[in-house]
C-alpha cells in the first residue's frame, strides 16, 4: 500500500504520540466532596486496582493511586459518579529527554565493555586484573543506568493521582421558638405547622 504525502504526515504524528505518551508523567489532583468519604474511597480503590493500579497512600481525608495512563479517562468518569469533583489539576512531565541520555549513557557503556572484553584475550596477566576491575564497574554503572531508565518508564506508565475528599455536611434544622425534643420534627418544620391551627 503507497501512502500519500497526507497520510504519512498523520501515521508520523501517531508513532509520536505513542513514541511520547511512553514517556510523559502524569499527575493528576482532585478536590472531592462526599457523603460517606470512606465508601467513596473504598469504591476508587476497587476501581483502581481492577484497571491494574493501587493505592500508595490512605488516610481518612485523602487517597493517593498509581494508575496506568489509559484509565484515566474511564477512572475520571468513575469517580464524577462517586463523588462532587470541586477542583482538579493535571500536570505532566516529559522524560523522554533523560530517556534518550540513559540509552546514549547505557550504549556507551556497553561498547566500551566489548572493548575490554576483546583486551581480555590478548592482556598480558599483570595487566587483567586492573581490566577486570574496569569491567565490573562498568558493569555496575550499566545495571544503575538501566535501573534508572526502568524507573522511569514505570512512572510513564502509572499516573499518580491524588484525592482530597470533603465530608458533605448534613442539612442543619431550622430551629424556632417552639423546640421539640425530637429532632426529626424540627427537621420538617411541623411546629410552624402546629402554630398555625
Amino acid at each position: 500500500m503507497k501512502l500519500n504525502p497526507v497520510n504519512l504526515l498523520i501515521l508520523i504524528i501517531m508513532v509520536q504520540t505513542i513514541i511520547s505518551a511512553e514517556t510523559i508523567e502524569q499527575r493528576l489532583n482532585y478536590s472531592i466532596r462526599a457523603a460517606n468519604t470512606d465508601s467513596v474511597f473504598q469504591k476508587i480503590i476497587q476501581t483502581a486496582e481492577s484497571k491494574g493500579g493501587y493505592f500508595t497512600n490512605f488516610s481518612e481525608r485523602s487517597i493517593s493511586l498509581r494508575l496506568p495512563a489509559e484509565a484515566l479517562q474511564e477512572f475520571q468518569a468513575v469517580l464524577g459518579g462517586l463523588a462532587e469533583i470541586n477542583e482538579r489539576t493535571f500536570s505532566n512531565t516529559d522524560k523522554s529527554n533523560e530517556l534518550e541520555r540513559l540509552n546514549s549513557q547505557i550504549e556507551s557503556r556497553k561498547k566500551l565493555l566489548e572493548t575490554y572484553m576483546g583486551l581480555v584475550k590478548n592482556a598480558p596477566f599483570a595487566e587483567l586484573q586492573s581490566v577486570e576491575r574496569e569491567m565490573v564497574t562498568l558493569n555496575a554503572q550499566i545495571e544503575r543506568l538501566q535501573g534508572q531508565k526502568q524507573a522511569i518508564e514505570k512512572r510513564a506508565a502509572l499516573a499518580f493521582i491524588s484525592i482530597q475528599a470533603h465530608a458533605i455536611q448534613p442539612p442543619t434544622p431550622r430551629l424556632t421558638n417552639h423546640v421539640s425534643p425530637f429532632l426529626w420534627i424540627n427537621s420538617t418544620n411541623l411546629n410552624t405547622l402546629r402554630r398555625d391551627f
